[in-house]
């Protein structure tokens, strides 16, 4: 009783620290930008609908690469998931991502659907986990990638130590998914800095890759679809700033998304406060903070009506359809 007690009450603290960062970050940049914001809600109102919509679309259809990978995870593990099944599902996930505190709020939602529809197998809670592991994994390197293409970037201080970090950060996380040695010594070192949850998370991410190295093709087709799913997402948020008349060169958007999505996992309510702090940081490089900061409005919006479409369709059918509940045991 005593452990569920406290287990609640952490939970709880972390939700007020996520409404303290998103809110309080919000004031602050409210507050400082208090004389601009009639000039930031003009420009908001001469958005371009035809680039808004573009889009809207596109990321929609960014999300059937992103089916398709989740539907070779989850085959791996023994499990067969139809592609309109694993399409229906991310819709549900980005609703949840809406409505819950945190991003990471989605994928338990997609987990419990995928073991409620695979009759209790519980393989599919590593397939979750892996399914965002190859799109974080591959953000990084996109990201990463930009310093070869993206000239203007080696003339920042703030671009260049951002992917410096990511390389840093990149590097580890390979060592300690695919470095059996290490993961195990790590493993059972009782170091007081690092907590057990966390050392156990390590050895979860660990075995839940693991089984991925008996099945190379599967592997790269999923690389493959995530670098497909990623860049329709990089595009829809080139048309957001070309909505606002934003001139800004298109392979920035290739090193900023991924740094967008990775500060998305950061203890906020689903990035509000973070996302606007993070769009004025790295934007005012190549524009305005007005411009910069009514991008970041914009986009949120647009968060959040993606997420409202998602949670019609859910509301309408609920769980899975009859006719899209192709998730079974091999």
């Amino acid at each position: 009783m005593k452990k569920s007690g406290a287990t609640k009450k952490r939970k709880a603290w972390k939700t007020i620290l996520r409404f303290v960062v998103s809110f309080g970050l919000m004031g602050i940049i409210l507050f400082l930008f208090r004389e601009q914001l009639p000039l930031v809600f003009q420009y908001l109102k001469e958005v371009q609908p035809l680039y808004f919509g573009m889009a809207v679309v596109l990321f929609f259809v960014g999300l059937l690469p992103v089916s398709f990978r989740l539907r070779y995870v989850i085959q791996v593990h023994g499990t067969k998931l139809s592609v309109a099944a694993a399409y229906y599902v991310n819709l549900i996930a980005l609703f949840f991502n809406n409505v819950l505190p945190s991003s990471v709020g989605g994928e338990m939602m997609k987990a419990y659907y995928l073991y409620k529809d695979s009759k209790g197998s519980v393989s599919v809670f590593s397939a979750v986990v892996v399914d965002r592991l190859f799109g974080l994994i591959t953000m990084l390197l996109i990201s990463i990638s930009t310093i070869f293409f993206f000239d203007s970037a080696q003339g920042s201080h703030k671009i260049m130590g951002s992917i410096v970090m990511l390389a840093a950060s990149t590097i580890t996380l390979g060592i300690f998914i695919f470095n059996k040695k290490i993961v195990d010594t790590l493993c059972q070192l009782h170091i007081p800095v690092l907590p057990a949850i966390f050392i156990e998370k390590i050895r979860e991410i660990y075995r839940a890759m693991y089984e991925y190295r008996e099945h190379k093709g599967i592997f790269g087709r999923c690389v493959a679809l995530t670098l497909l799913g990623q860049t329709t997402y990089i595009f829809a948020n080139y048309l957001l700033a070309r909505s606002l008349a934003i001139e800004i060169p298109l392979v920035f958007f290739f090193f900023f998304v991924p740094i967008l999505l990775l500060m998305g996992a950061a203890p906020s309510v689903n990035g509000i406060g973070v996302r606007e702090a993070t769009f004025l940081f790295y934007l005012t490089e190549f524009t305005t903070s007005e411009k910069a900061l009514s991008l970041s409005l914009l986009t949120t919006f647009f968060m959040i009506l993606v997420g409202m479409i998602s949670g019609l369709i859910y509301a309408f059918k609920g769980g899975l359809a009859a006719e899209e509940k192709k998730v079974s045991l091999e």
